[in-house]
């Protein structure tokens, strides 16, 4: 049996106190546990500062300050893969090529060294069993936005591991205390700016943050630790699975009977609409034989217009919650899934039309292209 892994990921601004967690932790583990501490600010550059570079009173260069940005994010993007690489190495999979960890040398060894400290650590024990070991890598940074935290999530998924996060909550006043006895204290002004735009873990609106832990400070340390090994151990017997592989013909198949079924209701919806016209201008005796053909004509027209252009993707469909079978009646072919004609993935770039209905979408632009052909106003 291979070596259980988990991920758990640190969240706070600075001065909340990841990295003396992330140590007692480290130290207080049971055997049978490696705790590797992955510190971000022991592995990027002081010089790297998160921050906007201050100008000097002659102006600087925006490519400098671009430059620095890119490097940070490239060391960012370093941590990363040697996060990976080892996990493939416990995963027992060969190391994927790449060249985007070879230009930080120093980076590198840092890491390494993080990583065999924890195996010379969990292999002090005479009665180690690996088959019934356990590695935890901590990731120790600010975190502060959700999609840097979804990036370890994103690695857990991949190879089957645990996934959890603790946020520990401290409020700005006592964080900037403890930052000035850093040897390396962060900016007030970032400090600041980093509690603004802390996004907390959200497991009731994002579920992969469903194994996640708030530290509140105030609280009991020794209990505090208990529940974090504890939320822990939840994670390791219960990895992020990975998601099932998609069938393309399927999806396809899936999105053509969609359409085939929007553009069934709406040419019955036409075909209905069309009919109540004819009755309505027949009982009024206003048209005779001539100018009802013609009407009807007309109508048709416009019915096989509309259709040709839903069928073509010339008309947008409202999004998915909006659209439905008409009040009361039950219909063949559900809407069910198919946010609209023209992108089946991504609805949040479509306009919201006020209908409640296909239905009144459809009878509404049927109103606008008989009101453009007479020249009236619609209503």
């Amino acid at each position: 049996m291979a070596c259980r892994l988990c991920v758990l990921v640190l969240s706070g601004i600075p001065g909340s106190g990841k990295t003396s967690l992330a140590r007692k932790l480290q130290d207080t583990w049971q055997s049978g546990v490696r705790a590797v501490h992955v510190c971000y600010d022991q592995l990027i550059p002081e010089n790297l500062k998160l921050e906007r570079p201050e100008k000097d009173e002659e102006g600087e260069d925006e490519n400098d300050e671009q430059q620095a940005i890119s490097v940070w994010k490239q060391h960012r993007r370093a941590i990363l893969h040697n996060v990976e690489t080892l996990f493939r190495k416990f995963k027992n999979l060969p190391e994927e090529e790449s060249n985007s960890t070879d230009i930080f040398p120093d980076l590198n060894a840092k890491f390494l060294k993080c990583a065999k400290f924890a195996e010379r650590n969990g292999r002090g024990k005479d009665d180690y069993d690996d088959s019934q070991s356990s590695l935890v890598v901590i990731i120790d940074d600010n975190m502060y936005y959700r999609s840097m935290r979804y990036q370890y999530y994103q690695l857990a998924r991949k190879y089957t591991i645990g996934f959890c996060e603790v946020f520990l909550h401290c409020d700005v006043e006592t964080a900037l205390k403890r930052n000035v006895e850093r040897p390396s204290p962060v900016a007030r002004e970032t400090v600041v700016a980093m509690a603004t735009k802390m996004e907390v873990p959200d497991p009731n609106r994002y579920s992969w943050e469903v194994m996640s832990f708030s530290y509140d400070q105030a609280a009991d340390e020794e209990t505090a630790l208990e529940e974090i090994r504890e939320l822990v151990a939840v994670a390791i017997a219960n990895p992020v699975l990975p998601v099932p592989e998609e069938n393309m013909e399927e999806k396809e198949q899936s999105r053509l009977v969609c359409s085939m079924n929007v553009l069934h209701q709406a040419d019955q919806i036409l075909r209905r609409c069309i009919s109540e016209v004819m009755s309505s201008a027949k009982a009024d005796n206003k048209m005779g034989k001539a100018e009802l053909k013609i009407l009807g004509r007309h109508l048709n027209k416009i019915r096989t217009e509309l259709l040709d252009d839903l069928k073509h993707n010339k008309l947008q469909l409202p999004p998915i919650e909006s659209v439905g079978p008409r009040p009361g009646a039950e219909q063949e072919g559900s809407m069910s899934g198919c946010p609209s004609l023209t992108d089946l993935d991504s609805p949040t770039d479509l306009e919201v039309i006020e209908v409640k209905t296909l239905e009144g979408y459809i009878l509404r632009l049927f109103r606008e292209r008989r009101d453009a052909d007479t020249g009236t106003t619609p209503t």
